[in-house]
């Protein structure tokens, strides 16, 4: 049986290939370039203990090194200064970015409830609206039928950063909200007219993302400490101290920074020679 060999032409073409090999030609399938991203950009990730830390470790950094400035230029320490402001606006971005998270998830929940609550009793509103049959009536469920989307709103837009005080607490509900006998809600929260006023200023994502009351907490004033200079101390003659009484000269330099008269370190060291005694003694033991 004999066996043709294809050609270099044939091999390269793609027609005479399996559909399961045809990878394996080169240029075969070449990649497509990427599309550009139309989306929303992605959110970004949520400040981490690690970050705030790193950024106070560059506080830190930069308030021991100003306080060292009579050391540097004049031109460094305003650079630090300019650092330091930065490092200090980013920290409390970062502390109320942190405070922020903190409070969405803890009233996740209350707020999802509710939000459903609000939901509910607006749709109940809002059919007995169009089921009315006198106007006093229609009025009154347009009024109830207002406070409910101010209700629904509250737990949309309710400032993130701050505290989440509930609409419904127990017991203040009523059986059936759309009864006009009834109050839906007897108590509100404070911020419920900030988001009713919002609603007619048409600002309410800015009451959302509005920043927390709080005070934002700043590092401590820098306090510049200048270090105590050593006085000069004058030079000392060491002419004719050998090199045991140079060295005891210098030790007492170190210690206390005050200096002995050269007189008086000869004199120190020619009284720790002993000193024969040539008097004559007319009872000595060795008399003859």
């Amino acid at each position: 049986m004999a066996v043709t060999k294809r050609t270099i032409g044939q091999s390269q073409d793609s027609q005479h290939v399996h559909q399961s090999r045809r990878f394996l030609i080169p240029d075969s399938n070449p990649k497509q370039p990427k599309k550009p991203r139309l989306g929303p950009p992605r959110p970004r990730k949520q400040v981490s203990a690690s970050s705030v830390n790193a950024i106070k470790k560059k506080i830190r950094d930069v308030t021991r090194r100003l306080q060292r400035s009579h050391v540097v230029s004049a031109e460094t320490s305003v650079e630090d200064e300019r650092a330091l402001n930065a490092y200090q606006q980013e920290l409390a971005d970062a502390e109320a970015e942190k405070i922020r998270q903190k409070m969405i998830s803890k009233y996740h929940m209350v707020r999802f409830f509710e939000r459903q609550k609000a939901t509910r009793i607006l749709k109940k509103l809002k059919k007995r609206v169009q089921e009315a049959v006198s106007t006093e009536e229609s009025e009154l469920l347009k009024k109830r039928a207002h406070t409910a989307e101010v209700d629904l709103n509250y737990t949309l837009y309710h400032p993130l950063s701050e505290m989440y005080l509930s609409l419904y607490p127990p017991g203040t509900l009523p059986s059936n909200p759309a009864n006009l006998d009834e109050d839906i809600i007897p108590i509100r929260p404070p911020i419920w007219l900030e988001v009713e006023q919002a609603m007619a200023d048409g600002t309410l994502e800015k009451l959302r993302n509005r920043g927390s009351a709080k005070p934002v907490v700043t590092s401590k004033p820098l306090v510049k400490t200048h270090r105590k200079t050593k006085p000069e101390l004058t030079p000392v003659d060491t002419t004719g101290l050998n090199r045991r009484q140079r060295r005891s000269l210098h030790r007492d330099v170190q210690h206390s920074g005050k200096f002995k008269p050269a007189s008086q370190t000869k004199n120190h060291a020619s009284e720790t020679t002993p000193v024969e005694d040539n008097e004559d003694n007319d009872d000595g033991f060795f008399e003859v």
